[in-house]
């Protein structure tokens, strides 16, 4: 069974690696519009980073309030990410060399993220000041889902 702190944990690590993917992947292709969007979503990632780091801080432990099951489902979601760690990105990254091939693999980390925070949101669902952060970040990350579909349509034009 996971802490509070632990699925907060993991929240950092999606953070990381995505700032590590996007980081990795923009001076991959030589589109400078590419190369801008991807260094906006790494800083992005590092921001949202230290908004968990911050949350951390001022953690309150939310024991016994979930199944056995639910904390199941909450590892294998935050297990089975597109991205469970750098090594992962640094072993595809030489195989992806097309900008539509990186963008959907942004897109489906990005979906990851909108998944394991809106479950957070569950788990501080008696947390109004947390549940209230979550809802942003989740709203940034439809922001990023968005700017990706985006640069996508625009490539492929």
């Amino acid at each position: 069974m996971y802490s509070t702190k632990e699925l907060i944990d993991i929240a950092i690590g999606i953070e990381e690696t995505g700032f590590y993917f996007y980081s990795t992947f923009k001076n991959k292709l030589k589109d400078e519009a590419f190369k801008q969007i991807f260094q906006f979503l790494a800083d992005e990632e590092l921001r949202h980073k230290d908004i968990f780091a911050g949350m951390l801080k001022e953690l309150k432990e939310n024991d016994g309030l979930f199944t056995e099951e639910y904390y199941s489902y909450l590892k294998a979601i935050g297990s089975t990410r597109v991205f469970a760690n750098k090594d992962h990105i640094d072993t595809i990254a030489p195989t992806l060399h097309q900008p539509l091939d990186i963008i959907k693999i942004a897109m489906e980390a990005e979906r990851d993220s909108i998944i394991w925070y809106s479950e957070l949101k569950e788990v501080y669902r008696n947390d109004n000041k947390a549940k209230d952060l979550l809802e942003r970040l989740i709203n940034e990350e439809r922001k990023h889902v968005l700017t990706l579909l985006d640069l996508k349509e625009k490539l492929s034009m």
